[in-house]
């Protein structure tokens, strides 16, 4: 009996294995009730990926523009009420580039380390976190979701983090967690809400040097390795720029799919 068990569980097991897909998922194949919650996908499953946010943007055309014109599906997170936010955000758009807001929230060592405009402080009642996020959004009216934009006290704070991602939950947005605290509970809470998660694995360029940056990206990939697939993210600098095209080689010789967030979060899938 215990024999007819165990060739039953492989057969499952084989079955299953046949018929996983292939490839990630074309972009823009949903599931029909929006992008569940984010896990790690599980072993065996054989394709690993990776997600890059460029964050801080909207400062600078020139310096956006390289990051525009990369072929790689870069997500892009740009700061409301800056000079150029709109514009290029409706451009990356336009460039089959994913677009969120990066939200500015309080860090620890506020006020003297100015998040900027259109901040979520924890000073706010809860009508006005909503008002000022809701104040943000509409200047990066493509945007998919948003991530946290320092934010290392706000995060850490369940209250304020509840009514932002309320919103979210009710509009259908995305929240990803930057991860500016050990100790944020924005993933976690976001989970739990059932808004479409995830959270970053990596800081690509703290150190703006080809080696540095190089060597954080090798890390990404290793997480990718590890757990199915990882996040990383960086920022508008030259450095970067130059440092994307050298990831992406490397992630091929390496097995390692590069796919756009949405891809991510819909292929991750809930576990079970």
């Amino acid at each position: 009996m215990t024999a007819i068990l165990i060739a039953v569980a492989l057969s499952a097991a084989v079955l299953l294995l046949l018929t996983r897909p292939e490839r990630i998922p074309p972009r823009g194949e949903r599931y029909p009730t929006g992008p569940p919650e984010l896990s790690v996908p599980f072993p065996p499953l054989e394709v690993k990926a990776i997600v890059v946010i460029i964050d801080d943007m909207g400062h600078s055309r020139i310096a956006a523009e390289p990051f525009l014109d990369l072929e790689y599906p870069l997500t892009l997170s740009f700061l409301p009420h800056r000079p150029h936010s709109a514009e290029l955000a409706e451009e990356a758009f336009r460039r089959g580039k994913t677009v969120l807001m990066h939200l500015p929230m309080e860090p620890k060592g506020y006020p003297d380390t100015d998040p900027g405009q259109g901040a979520i402080l924890l000073s706010m009642e809860n009508h006005e976190i909503t008002r000022v996020l809701e104040e943000d959004l509409k200047v990066v009216p493509r945007a998919v979701g948003f991530n946290n934009h320092m934010g290392s006290k706000a995060t850490e704070d369940r209250r304020v983090m509840s009514e932002i991602l309320r919103l979210a939950r009710d509009r259908g947005l995305i929240f990803i967690d930057s991860r500016t605290s050990p100790d944020s509970v924005g993933f976690a809470l976001a989970s739990a809400m059932d808004v479409p998660t995830a959270e970053r694995s990596v800081f690509l360029d703290n150190i703006q040097t080809a080696e540095a940056i190089d060597e954080q990206a090798d890390r990404l990939l290793d997480d990718a390795e590890e757990r199915g697939w990882a996040i990383g993210i960086g920022h508008p600098y030259v450095e970067t720029a130059a440092a994307l095209g050298r990831l992406a080689s490397e992630a091929e010789k390496r097995g390692i799919l590069w796919i756009s967030l949405e891809e991510g979060l819909d292929y991750a899938g809930p576990r079970h």
